[in-house]
């Protein structure tokens, strides 16, 4: 590689002003140039020729010349050079070495001026400290209207790119950047009543409030408008809405609002009251944030049920009966009934009250009678409830895996949601449908099946919002018929 000797040209400083200059000063520039290439031809006639390799906008080229001037063997050899370019003189190997840096084309705009500049900057913060131009802590720098960091690289783009009306200027570089310098501007933030001072140099309402950390939601007032411009002084208000859980007879929402009042909440939000039906919380009680609103819906209806009661055997001793005889005298099976009053909550039964029982068939005993036996009662046992021990844990529709989004999120393997009196079992054990008395927490259904639940273990259901006061452990429940 050629090392460099200590010789380098510069064209001209870069200007700043808001024009670029012509008239005189061309004229003077051609004026010299004319003089340069009269000395120069004295010096072809004088010198001895030497041999120059030019390097030159990605072009190489050898030229043999008498010229001493730099610029003068570069204008010879069709190198035009343009105000702020740089020569810098090098020796090679075999010939001299003149080596044309181009400086680049750049229009700066800030505080109202535009800069007209030729510069070898390499990144954006070198052209400002070049042009003396400073920066504050939230001032913004567009780069052909893009937004970058003042590290960021001096990229030079065709001027068929920039915007309709930029003109090269005469320079004939075909190319030119536009820097433009954004001044932050202070504005207020008042967010839920409270006043915040601050300052942003982005265009929009929702670019500054980004800025600044503030998040919009969903149901969140914002006024101006998010698209609206941002300018020095302008108040911007933000409420957010708080989120309610609201769970309904047929399932839950969420829902995002600006209402002080539950009950003017679950209006704004469209959710009508089923006949019959009360809130709880009630309707004026005040909105919190995470707050749960449930839409209670009661109805109420008698019920019967009629159970067989199936006629059990007894043994008698009858002292007239010859060893080794028996005598049977048959019974037959009853029918028990009860009639309840029964209470529903969302079309969940909560209480059964027991209102009248009676036998419609009582059961009468079949007696088999046998001779006296000395020493020993062969008796059978007496029957015994259908009674299960099981190993019971709890579960919610948020512990079950899914994101509330999913259209599944709370949804059993019977398609049921999951809530009070709702059983997680493994079929192979107790079979989806099965009701059941569970001790400490009520009547229930089999509805839903679950990876962990296997064996004797079954899940009790509860909904999402609710203090559970079960606590896991072995217990015998109650499989009803």
């Amino acid at each position: 590689m050629p090392s460099p000797r200590v010789r380098r040209t510069e064209t001209a400083r870069p200007s700043r002003s808001r024009r670029p200059r012509f008239g005189s000063g061309t004229r003077n520039h051609l004026a010299v140039l004319c003089v340069v290439l009269a000395a120069s031809v004295f010096g072809y006639v004088l010198l001895e020729p030497r041999r120059v390799r030019v390097e030159a906008d990605g072009r190489e080229f050898t030229v043999d010349t008498s010229l001493a001037d730099d610029v003068a063997v570069l204008s010879l050899s069709g190198v035009r050079l343009r105000e702020g370019d740089r020569i810098t003189a090098l020796d090679g190997a075999g010939a001299e070495v003149l080596r044309v840096d181009r400086a680049k084309s750049v229009e700066l705009q800030a505080d109202g001026v535009t800069y007209r500049l030729r510069t070898h900057a390499k990144t954006i913060d070198e052209l400002l400290r070049e042009a003396g131009v400073t920066l504050s802590e939230r001032d913004s720098v567009l780069l052909d209207g893009a937004l970058v960091a003042t590290n960021a690289p001096l990229v030079i783009r065709p001027l068929t790119r920039l915007a309709a009306g930029l003109r090269d200027e005469g320079d004939g570089s075909g190319q030119r950047t536009t820097i433009e310098v954004k001044r932050s501007v202070a504005f207020t933030i008042a967010e839920d009543g409270r006043d915040v001072l601050t300052t942003s140099s982005r265009p929009t309402v929702a670019q500054a409030l980004r800025e600044a950390g503030v998040v919009i939601g969903p149901g969140d007032a914002l006024t101006p408008g998010e698209q609206a411009p941002l300018v020095a002084g302008l108040r911007i208000v933000v409420r957010h809405a708080k989120p309610v859980t609201v769970t309904l007879p047929d399932g839950h929402q969420v829902i995002y609002t600006l209402e002080l009042s539950v009950g003017a909440a679950l209006r704004a939000a469209g959710i009508a009251l089923p006949p019959g039906a009360f809130i709880d919380p009630p309707e004026d009680a005040a909105v919190a944030a995470g707050m749960s609103v449930r839409v209670v819906q009661l109805s109420a209806s008698s019920d019967e049920e009629r159970e067989s009661i199936a006629s059990g055997t007894v043994y008698r001793s009858d002292p007239a009966l010859a060893p080794g005889a028996t005598r049977t005298e048959p019974g037959h099976d009853g029918v028990l009934v009860r009639r309840y009053d029964v209470s529903y909550v969302n079309g969940e039964e909560v209480a059964r009250a027991l209102i009248e029982e009676y036998y419609e068939v009582e059961p009468l005993d079949t007696v088999v009678y046998y001779p006296p036996q000395t020493g020993r009662d062969d008796a059978p046992p007496a029957g015994t409830a259908t009674v299960l021990r099981v190993y019971a844990t709890y579960y919610t529709p948020a512990s079950a895996g899914r994101d509330p989004g999913d259209p599944a999120y709370g949804r059993t393997a019977t398609g049921d949601i999951v809530t009070y009196g709702i059983v997680a079992v493994d079929p192979d054990v107790i079979p989806l449908g099965t009701r059941m008395f569970i001790p400490g927490y009520g009547y229930a259904v089999a509805a839903d099946t679950g990876g962990a639940v296997k064996g004797y273990i079954i899940d009790l259901g509860y909904p999402d919002g609710v203090p559970i006061d079960w606590r896991p452990g072995w217990l015998d429940i109650y499989i009803l018929s």
